[in-house]
Parts: C-alpha cells; sequence; structure tokens
C-alpha cells in the first residue's frame, strides 16, 4: 500500500470515529468582522477534496446536518448561484495525558517512597466548517468543533453525534457581532 492511499484510509478511519461519540465538543469560530453577514439567503455545499479526512457515508450525514441546522435558522439550498458555500475539512490526532503520583519520605540521604504513572492515548478529532462568499471567492466564516473520538460507533450513534457537533459548531452563525 502507497504513502497516500495509507494516509487517505488513516484520515477516513479516524473522520468515522469522530462522529462516533464526542461526548464533550469545544467550539469556535472565526470571521470576517467587516462582512454583512445580513445579506446571505441561500447556501450550496462544495465538493468535498479527497485530503478533506471525510468518507461518503459521513460527507452525507454532515450535509443533512448542515441542511437541518441552516434551515432552522432561515437559510435556504439552492443548486443556482448560492450567496455562500459550504466546505468541510476533517483532521485529528492522537494525545497522550501522562500522570504520575506517589508519596515518599525520608531524612537526608535516605528515604523511602512509592509511586505509580498512568499513560492514556486518546485521538482528538476537529471538524471545520467554511462558509465562502461565492461572489467573491473568500472565506467569510469559519466554525470548528473539537472532541475526544470513540472508536466503533453504531450508525445511530454516529448520526446523532454529528447531528450534535453540527448543531454546535453552527449556532455560532451568524455572528453575534453580526446579527
Amino acid at each position: 500500500m502507497n504513502a497516500v492511499k495509507f494516509y487517505a484510509l488513516s484520515i477516513t478511519f479516524f473522520a468515522v470515529m469522530l462522529f462516533a461519540g464526542c461526548s464533550t465538543i469545544s467550539v469556535h469560530q472565526d470571521y470576517n468582522p467587516a462582512y454583512d453577514f445580513s445579506k446571505l439567503k441561500t447556501y450550496g455545499f462544495l465538493p468535498i477534496p479527497a485530503e478533506a479526512g471525510i468518507d461518503q457515508l459521513n460527507a452525507q450525514r454532515l450535509g443533512n446536518a448542515i441542511e437541518a441546522s441552516l434551515t432552522k435558522k432561515g437559510y435556504a439550498l439552492s443548486t443556482d448561484k448560492p450567496d455562500f458555500g459550504v466546505a468541510l475539512f476533517f483532521s485529528s490526532k492522537t494525545k497522550t495525558d501522562i500522570t504520575s503520583y506517589g508519596y515518599g519520605y525520608g531524612y537526608g540521604h535516605w528515604g523511602m517512597g512509592m509511586g505509580d504513572v498512568d499513560v492514556q492515548q486518546y485521538d482528538v478529532g476537529t471538524l471545520v466548517i467554511d462558509f465562502i462568499d461565492m461572489e467573491k471567492q473568500e472565506l467569510i466564516w469559519r466554525g470548528s468543533g473539537q472532541g475526544i473520538l470513540k472508536e466503533n460507533p453504531s450508525v445511530e450513534e454516529r448520526t446523532k453525534n454529528i447531528n450534535k457537533a453540527v448543531d454546535m459548531i453552527i449556532d455560532q452563525f451568524p455572528p453575534e457581532k453580526a446579527k
């Protein structure tokens, strides 16, 4: 298996894990404060490149979740000439927590102690949702969500967690300053 295929399969594996079970998701946004978000009424989906780390099944789940979330906010899906485009990206990284604990006592050079070390590794996934002004072809808003990934979720868990993550990210849009 060549390196490109391995990389693509690895990212797809992690994408499946992200949508499996983020019990705690932290969300953030960045945006162009000079942009007039009130003029946006319609949106469309931009093609997802292979390097975005999202497989076809999760892309469909994400699309459904984004459509539901934006519809609740009053935006309409357009295949003709949308005001803004939706682009997606996923990444993951393995983190390690090391905790040491113990006790000891002694006097001078003499002493005695006991201790232990706990090492835990876990994967953290980040979903990024970008909104691009289609006329100017520039990024106007970026929302992201990050959470600890769970392995081997059921289809129902995966769908539920995608919906939750997308809702939390898109709840930030439009930015408070721009409302």
